[in-house]
């Protein structure tokens, strides 16, 4: 089942009298949306593979990174959930059962629609399936349709276990999505995000080796 959670519920718990959201309390929120393939047994995998920087999605054609304190904390929140789930971090990718791949939606909006993920085909940086290995491109096993704003974090994570191939498709067994005003600026909000990446694996108990 989709889930859609507002990390602050407060935001529901409108009186009688307030007839309208307040909406500059909202933009302060982060939506967190979260996706799985539903025939996936994730006890199966042991390792995973996350890289030490978060994919800049934006208007460039050259791949950028985002790796000062700030991301790195975030990263260390992803680290943080999965080993609790019991899955161990390996620092080379080609040990690995899993692959974890954080972006983040610097200044472009996207869409994606299940079957037609169009836009990410070819990008450069972790999102270009030959990074990962010799897959032809990308597999979700369940719908996935919404837009990429501003200011949002975008998680898969892939299943390297997969039979590789230029005819085979790299399978997605699950995504979250982080939709808030996050900034990469100095002014970034980086407990809403920690709150956030914290609040998808919340709700994905699934999502666990043990």
């Amino acid at each position: 089942m989709k889930k859609l959670i507002p990390l602050l519920l407060a935001i529901f718990a409108f009186t009688s009298c307030e007839k309208e959201a307040d909406t500059d309390k909202l933009e302060r929120k982060f939506v967190v949306y979260t996706n799985h393939d539903k025939n996936a047994d994730f006890k199966l995998f042991e390792t995973y593979y996350l890289p030490d920087s978060i994919l800049i999605i934006g208007d460039k054609q050259e791949a950028e990174y985002w790796k000062d304190e700030n991301a790195q904390r975030i990263i260390d929140t992803y680290v943080y959930n999965m080993d609790n789930r019991g899955y161990i971090r390996v620092n080379d990718r080609e040990e690995a059962d899993l692959g974890l791949q954080v972006s983040y939606v610097k200044s472009t909006h996207y869409f994606t629609d299940y079957g037609q993920p169009i836009w990410w085909w070819g990008y450069p940086g972790y999102w270009d399936v030959p990074y990962w290995g010799d897959w032809g491109d990308w597999y979700y096993p369940y719908a996935v349709t919404y837009s990429y704003t501003t200011g949002s974090f975008i998680t898969e994570l892939l299943n390297l276990e997969a039979p590789q191939g230029q005819n085979e498709k790299l399978p997605i067994l699950w995504s979250a999505y982080m939709s808030g005003m996050l900034s990469s600026s100095a002014t970034t909000n980086i407990d809403l995000s920690v709150q956030a990446v914290n609040q998808a694996f919340s709700q994905s108990a699934y999502l666990t080796n043990k």
